[in-house]
């Protein structure tokens, strides 16, 4: 059966703004970009990402953007067991040439909570 069948009321599956925390459409696109974790895991050695990230990354962008949030979320990833270094993690989209919507959109996601990056006066952009 397909989405567009179920019944009003149900879960949407697109993306709301307005939501509290990510879907759990984001976890699995979050998973979708493996190819990125050896990269933007805290610790990480690489001087660049997998070759299969760049386009995983750009299709997220395309797709689902507020999933980037999820990312640099460091309580949501490490629940996963995955320590993500926020400041790799914030380079990924320029290392990829990857335009990204500014990091401050994220705490409207996150219903005004914290992610992890710092928040001051100035919009912070994904890519600088």
């Amino acid at each position: 059966m397909s989405p567009a069948s179920e019944p009003t009321g149900s879960v949407a599956y697109g993306p709301s703004p307005s939501a509290m925390a990510p879907t759990p459409d984001c976890m699995t696109n979050l998973f979708n970009l493996s190819d990125c974790l050896g990269y933007v895991t805290a610790g990480s050695n690489l001087t660049k990402p997998d070759k299969a990230c760049c386009p995983e990354l750009a299709g997220l962008v395309e797709s689902s953007p507020q999933c980037l949030c999820l990312l640099l979320d460091k309580n949501a990833t490490s629940s996963y067991g995955v320590d993500i270094d926020i400041d790799r993690a914030l380079k990924l989209p320029d290392v990829c040439h990857v335009k990204t919507p500014p990091v401050s959109l994220c705490s409207t996601i996150n219903g005004g909570a914290p992610i992890g990056v710092p928040t001051s006066g100035t919009e912070v952009s994904l890519s600088p």
